[in-house]
């Protein structure tokens, strides 16, 4: 760097004039007049002229062009400079003694003219000066309102304009539309930050077009975000499919480009611009990582919420120090004996604020999760209840160990481990007597810094429950390096498992899956007997849920600890057979092979379990079926068998139970029935005949004959199941088809 003696500043940098002009005389004229102040250029033809643009149109500060040139027309060449964005940004004195081109010329695009003959030469050099003055003037606003990237305006700029638009258009119904592309950070990672800028580029272009055809103006916001500001229309989804494209590499392969929009529709202009695209973009991020429905309209109730989330971040301190959270307790229960044992507890926290009452964890806890605040309150719940885990020990001679949760945001925090090792130390509590929940999700995001702060924890004493298990996309993978205590399983996981089209296969081998690692799951959000019942023969170790109990305060939960094994479980069936449990049970062992309705084993305890003051049980048989099944065959007959078991599901709700109990015998245990409820399940059955009584395919018409009995409130004892199987006995016996109430 020393040994180099070029020297250059920008200072010393002439402006270069291109001239073009095939007069000898006139070049040699204008270089005179030039010498000494520009950098000149000299293009006797049109043809060099371009070829020198082409190749130096970076430099050239402006060009002198003759209109009359040997080989081409000089106004064709000022129109192939205008017209090329690369080079319109060129300003052009045009040099000619026909005055009637000159307006032409100024439409074109020149920005001034020489006359010919040529006037003095302080005339020319004060009109060149002028010119590209003003041309850089002209630029440097230009640069300055505009992203360089895409050539759209800049935000700041956007929203000045946006603003004299309305000045204009006061009445004029408007739009606010915040535009931006889904997970661009890959594009950038596989295919480089060029191909990345490209498709920005691209987007801008698309986007302009519109701007074009419908009015209004755009800008590159910042990143991969657009804001339009445009007359109010309806066809978003057109320009959503306009935005949307495909990109491909060789190496990198396809990815599709894939855009959201947050709208704020026929904008209240009352409101500051900037405000206006806040609430835009507020819609936008509703629909994040939404392929089916990326677009988003910003509603009142969106509003409503930005304003309660400010409410709660302002009043959080507040609310810390003057204790308005609450920790609720809800019991988990081992489930693998004869009988329920209170295992444990989870802390969750509630809050009684002085003004809303009690806000929902949903409303606050993810708003907490995104602003920092969490790691506060997570030390506030694991206090309260380290505290009440030694209260219980103190005052009631027992250890119930409380889990809590340990946010994503709190794994990063460095003094996490003394933390909680402060705590557990000053209520003088054992390691594992506070137990650490940690969400699957984190374990995914920084894999080897979460595994050795939990190797830390678990270390020192700490016991790990892997929580929401089920609901990330390593799950199996991690499994075999991840150190835990426990698996808990994703409440939604349990939900979709036993909705209408009840399917627990892939819950069944989650349970097998962490047996085969030898860790005990534990089932959250379980509602219902069915799904305890289901779950027991999984092999589930430890259920909580609303079965047991909703969250409680502390003092009621107590009632628990009183009674620590008492609470019912769907327990033996009527025949005495216990409820069976372990490896040896499965999926298959509920269900029938065939049309995958419970089977007999299924409905003995499902049966015992059922609200027996608010059933309705339906016998059904398919009348004539030995003779069907001897005359047409055994394929024949399961086919009968499947249409008459996709009817039934078809027609009864999610709460009802539906057995087969033999080769052609249906039973249904209709659940929660009222009166009301009494005349709709009659309908059912009615609506099932009917639908049965049709031929489908080469299926024959079916008759099934039914026999059907309602709780009696007055008779509790009384036997449902045989009351229904007599009045199936009934209309055997008078041959004749349809339903008997008993």
């Amino acid at each position: 760097m020393a040994n180099n003696k070029t020297k250059f500043r920008i200072t010393e940098e002439k402006r270069r004039v291109l001239i073009v002009e095939d007069e000898i005389i006139n070049q040699e004229m204008l270089k005179e007049t030039l010498f000494g102040t520009y950098d000149v250029l000299v293009a006797s033809t049109g043809k060099e002229a371009l070829d020198i643009i082409r190749e130096q149109n970076e430099t050239i500060s402006i060009i002198l062009l003759d209109l009359n040139l040997p080989d081409m027309d000089g106004i064709d060449i000022l129109k192939q400079i205008k017209d090329s964005p690369v080079y319109a940004h060129l300003p052009v004195i045009v040099m000619t003694a026909d005055n009637e081109a000159e307006v032409e010329c100024l439409t074109i695009g020149a920005l001034d003219f020489i006359p010919k003959p040529y006037p003095p030469s302080k005339v020319i050099l004060a009109r060149i000066l002028r010119t590209v003055e003003l041309s850089e003037d002209r630029d440097t606003l230009h640069w300055t309102e505009r992203d360089h990237l895409t050539g759209l305006y800049n935000k700041e700029f956007f929203f000045h304009y946006a603003t004299q638009l309305d000045l204009y258009h006061k009445n004029a119904q408007t739009d606010a539309v915040v535009i931006d592309v889904n997970r661009f950070h890959t594009i950038n990672d596989r295919y480089g930050k060029a191909r990345g800028d490209e498709v920005l580029k691209t987007i801008a272009s698309l986007a302009l077009e519109t701007v074009m055809e419908a009015g209004g103006i755009i800008c590159r916001s910042e990143g991969d975000t657009f804001m339009l500001y445009c007359p109010h229309r309806t066809d978003y989804e057109a320009l959503q499919n306009k935005l949307t494209f495909t990109i491909e590499d060789e190496e990198a392969g396809e990815s599709h480009i894939r855009i959201r929009m947050g709208i704020y529709s026929n904008v209240d202009k009352s409101i500051d611009i900037e405000f206006r695209f806040d609430r835009a973009k507020m819609a936008a991020d509703t629909v994040k990582g939404n392929l089916t429905n990326p677009i988003a309209f910003y509603d009142e109730s969106m509003h409503d919420a930005e304003v309660l989330a400010e409410q709660l971040i302002d009043d959080f301190q507040t609310a810390i120090k003057e204790k308005q959270f609450v920790v609720y307790y809800q019991p988990k229960y081992n489930v693998r004996g004869e009988e329920p044992v209170l295992s444990s507890a989870e802390a969750l926290v509630r809050w009684k604020h002085p003004k809303l009452g009690m806000v929902t964890p949903a409303l606050f806890i993810p708003l907490f999760e995104k602003n920092g605040l969490i790691q506060e309150l997570d030390r506030f719940v694991w206090s309260q209840a380290a505290a009440q885990v030694k209260e219980w020990k103190e005052r009631l001679h027992v250890s119930i160990p409380v889990s809590v949760n340990i946010s994503r945001v709190d794994m990063y925090d460095p003094d996490l481990v003394d933390k909680l090792m402060a705590i557990v130390r000053r209520n003088g509590l054992q390691y594992n007597e506070l137990l650490l929940e940690i969400t699957e999700s984190a374990y995914t995001e920084n894999a080897e810094l979460i595994v050795n702060k939990v190797k830390q924890l678990r270390q020192l004493g700490f016991l790990i429950e892997m929580d929401d298990f089920g609901s990330g996309y390593s799950s199996l993978s991690m499994l075999s390096s991840m150190p835990i205590d426990a698996l808990k399983l994703d409440i939604q996981f349990i939900r979709d498992a036993f909705r209408e089209r009840k399917d627990t296969r892939l819950l069944e081998i989650m349970i097998k899956l962490a047996e085969a690692f030898d860790v005990p799951t534990i089932a959250e959000g379980v509602e219902t007997a069915e799904q305890v019942f289901n779950l027991r023969l999984m092999g589930c170790d430890i259920i909580q849920g609303y079965y047991f109990s909703r969250p409680l305060p502390a003092e009621e939960f107590e009632k628990f600890i009183a009674h620590k094994n008492t609470l019912p479980l769907p327990h033996q069936s009527k025949k005495g057979r216990q409820l069976p449990h372990g490896d040896s049970y499965s999926y298959s062992a509920l269900h029938d092979p065939l049309t995958g309705l419970y089977n007999h084993s299924a409905f003995d305890s499902l049966f015992k379990d059922a609200d027996q003051e608010h059933i309705a049980v339906l016998i059904a048989q398919v009348d004539n079926y030995d003779k069907m099944k001897r005359e047409k065959g055994g394929d024949y007959a399961d086919r009968v068998i499947c249409r008459v078991a996709d009817v039934l599901k078809a027609n009864f709700r999610s709460v009802d139970h539906i057995c087969r109990l033999s080769e052609n015998e249906f039973v249904v245990i209709a659940g929660r029935v009222t009166d009301a409820g009494k005349k709709m399940l009659l309908s059912r059955v009615d609506a099932i005949n009917k639908t049965l009584h049709t031929q489908e395919a080469d299926i024959e018409p079916v008759i099934l004959t039914t026999g059907i009995a309602f709780s009696d409130r007055a008779r509790p004892d009384g036997d449902v199941f045989r009351e229904a199987d007599t009045a199936l006995k009934r209309m055997k016996d008078m041959k004749e088809f349809g339903y008997s109430i008993y």
